[in-house]
């Protein structure tokens, strides 16, 4: 294959993820937030060397497995060493945290180990602005924000990097994680020998800054004087938080209500998103999500399901449930297909787009995962139309017109909207269309010890 001579195609079609790779290969460019697309993009098209390390250009996932982890098996869900459920016990992380409250407490064990330096994390700037930053000290782990879903620039991981000698934890989504090893097995190795750990995440999807601006239409909100934002807490699922500087808090329930399902609907995703074959975050070491599982159902904390790729990340998880911060029970991959789906985990929808965006000659990321051999494509018609209705709500979302996307869902999307839910309620509490094997894995019985 002819690699692109620079990002035109990614430019193009809407592609970057803000993972910043570009930015280090090629110093002219700097990330910018659009202002009619809402997402951070190169300010220009750069060169061979900005194209070379793009994750929406190409990710060669199974040459990355190899140099991360050399000699392991790479199955249908990546290089899998074990997989758990677990929670903190700490119950106020645990709630805020909605998911389990995993993360925060594999940080704080790392940060008190005399061979981590520090953790590259994102943090809090002011409004909606977030970026990467270095943290050393245990404390500072619980002032950090939770996840945050709207696009955000992260060069700074890797600039961080390059400036600190020592070793250090990582916490990213699967693309910025496969933008950050691009980049370093390409020009700078070297630091592969900085990260301590990579923490990942099972990505639900990244948004444009659209999706901000449209919640705060329907609820009245002026998105300008918005000082802070936090998309969960509050158990499972949780709350989407904004606050503004008149000290007012707006919740807002992120399952049950109509206005954030049609702002955090999927025509606002980032592009990309859309031929994501890697929510399971094949890069990372350790990697931490919701458990979407119909036997947590009746968890009041959230649960998070954990992915072990190297043998001394399932020793962290034994050792902090021995010193009783953490509570887990080990479980197999079926429960990455169950929790994930198999549209998402073995890229069913996205490796059908794939196919059909070469069909109609528009530029993809060229990249085939370790979970293509078990992928059943969903129709071309399927993927026709969500192509053709994206850009249709692409334009609707540039224009600002947030009340007709309300309404359109309200009345020409319903029937699937309400089926969507269906879907929903018969997998996760009837256990429809579940893996047999997965049920005698995982019971009420195997999650009783979770709150």
């Amino acid at each position: 294959m002819t690699r692109p001579a620079d990002l035109s195609g990614v430019l193009e079609n809407d592609l970057c993820i803000a993972c910043g790779a570009c930015v280090l290969a090629d110093p002219s460019i700097e990330l910018r937030l659009h202002p009619e697309k809402q997402i951070f993009e190169p300010s220009h098209a750069g060169n061979q060397a900005a194209a070379d390390v793009c994750p929406a250009v190409q990710v060669d996932f199974e040459k990355l497995q190899d140099l991360l982890f050399p000699g392991a098996e790479q199955g249908t869900y990546g290089v899998v060493h074990s997989v758990m459920l677990a929670q903190s016990t700490d119950v106020d992380r645990n709630l805020k945290a909605s998911s389990g409250g995993m993360i925060k407490e594999i940080l704080t064990h790392l940060l008190a180990q005399d061979d981590v330096d520090g953790a590259i994390v994102l943090q809090h700037v002011d409004g909606l602005d977030f970026e990467p930053g270095l943290i050393t000290d245990p404390d500072e782990v619980d002032r950090l924000p939770g996840s945050i879903y709207h696009n955000l620039p992260k060069h700074r991981v890797l600039e961080l990097l390059r400036e600190n000698e020592g070793r250090y934890v990582i916490a990213g989504i699967p693309c910025e994680l496969e933008g950050i090893y691009n980049y370093i097995f390409t020009h700078e190795p070297y630091l592969r020998g900085r990260i301590h750990t990579s923490v990942g995440l099972l990505c639900g999807w990244q948004y444009n800054w659209h999706s901000i601006r449209a919640i705060c239409e329907y609820k009245g909100v002026d998105p300008d004087r918005i000082v802070d934002i936090s998309y969960r807490g509050d158990g499972p699922i949780g709350k989407l938080r904004i606050f503004t500087d008149d000290g007012k808090e707006h919740t807002t329930s992120r399952r049950l209500d109509f206005g954030y399902q049609v702002a955090f609907d999927r025509s606002f995703n980032t592009p990309r998103c859309h031929l994501c074959i890697n929510h399971a975050n094949f890069l990372a070491d350790i990697v931490v999500g919701d458990a979407w599982l119909a036997s947590t159902l009746g968890t009041k904390a959230g649960i998070s399901l954990v992915i072990n790729r190297r043998e001394e990340s399932d020793a962290l998880v034994r050792r902090l449930a021995d010193d009783g911060r953490v509570i887990f029970s080990e479980v197999t991959v079926n429960e990455i297909r169950e929790s994930q789906k198999p549209r998402i985990a073995f890229g069913n929808f996205a490796y059908a787009y794939a196919d059909y965006l070469d069909e109609i000659g528009v530029h993809r990321p060229k990249m085939d995962g370790p979970n293509k051999p078990a992928a059943q494509p969903v129709a071309r018609r399927e993927v026709e139309t969500f192509y053709q209705e994206l850009q249709r709500k692409l334009e609707l979302q540039r224009s600002r017109r947030y009340r007709y996307l309300f309404w359109r869902k309200a009345t020409k999307e319903l029937g699937r909207y309400v089926s969507r839910y269906w879907e929903w309620f018969t997998h996760r509490v009837l256990r429809s269309g579940r893996d047999r094997e997965a049920g005698k894995s995982v019971t009420r019985e195997t999650t009783s010890i979770f709150r």
